[in-house]
Parts: C-alpha cells; sequence; structure tokens
C-alpha cells in the first residue's frame, strides 16, 4: 500500500473527495496522471479519492492506493507506449526494405515508430475511459482526529 496524509478541501459529489497533500518524492515516478493534480505552489497536490468513509472539508485523513492498482497504471503508461514505439519501428523497417517506395528504410522505421507510439496515447487514453474509475483511485482510509 502506498498512503499518503492530507487535508479535504472539497467534496465532488457523495463518494469522492479532494485531498491536498504535501508534494512527496513518490511523485516523481507517479502514474495516477488523471488523478492527481499540483497546485499553484508547486509543493501540495491535489488528488480525488473515494470518500467511504465520509469525510468532510477540514478533516485531516490518510489516503491509499494499492500496489497492483499504481504497477498497473504504471505498465499502462510507460510500458505499452514503449511496447507500441519498438513495433512500429519494427513495422516500418520492414516495410522500408520490402517495398519500393525510394525512402530510407531508418526513416520509415522513426516514422512509423512515433506513429505507433503516439497511436498508443490516443488507445490508451480513449480506452481508459471505459475502465472503472474507482478501482485505480486512491481511497480514504481514515479520518485521523486530532487530539483535544
Amino acid at each position: 500500500m502506498i498512503e499518503e496524509k492530507g487535508t479535504v478541501v472539497e467534496l465532488k459529489g457523495k463518494h469522492t473527495a479532494v485531498v491536498m497533500c504535501q508534494k512527496s518524492s513518490l511523485c516523481e515516478n507517479c502514474a495516477t496522471d488523471g488523478n492527481c493534480v499540483l497546485g499553484d505552489d508547486n509543493k501540495t497536490r491535489f488528488i480525488d479519492a473515494q470518500n467511504a468513509l465520509g469525510a468532510t472539508v477540514g478533516e485531516q485523513v490518510r489516503i491509499a492506493t494499492s500496489t497492483k492498482s499504481f504497477l498497473q497504471s504504471s505498465f499502462l503508461l510507460y510500458i505499452v507506449p514503449l511496447i507500441a514505439l519498438v513495433i512500429g519501428a519494427i513495422v516500418g523497417k520492414l516495410v522500408g526494405e520490402n517495398l519500393a517506395t525510394g525512402l530510407d528504410p531508418n526513416l520509415l522505421s522513426a516514422v512509423f515508430g512515433v506513429f505507433f507510439m503516439v497511436g498508443s496515447f490516443v488507445l490508451l487514453r480513449v480506452g481508459t475511459r471505459a475502465l472503472d474509475q474507482e478501482s485505480y483511485m486512491p481511497k480514504i482510509v481514515e479520518i485521523l482526529r486530532e487530539d483535544l
């Protein structure tokens, strides 16, 4: 589990809260692109999280996401486009060598590679909308109470 502490700053409907957290070293390699927005000061971030516990604005909370969903989203965001780049480069090279196009096979390899990679980003963008957002969204797992 990857956990962070933060403050609820906004409620979005009944089951989603926006939590403000301090930016940590995990942010540099994070793959939760759609669920996290950096603040104006670049030191805080705003994360959409499931609010099954009913936290209210101003409360300190602990949010968590599973390592499995973190790794799955990282794979989709980083590895799939890389695989598409390599496949595109191979296809471009084969097309350039086997067809009498008059173009350099290395140039076609580069063009096809970039085209396939950009295409994979577009497909991922469209395809992830069909996924259940709640399965990848962090969850509020505890409301932290201040001792009086």
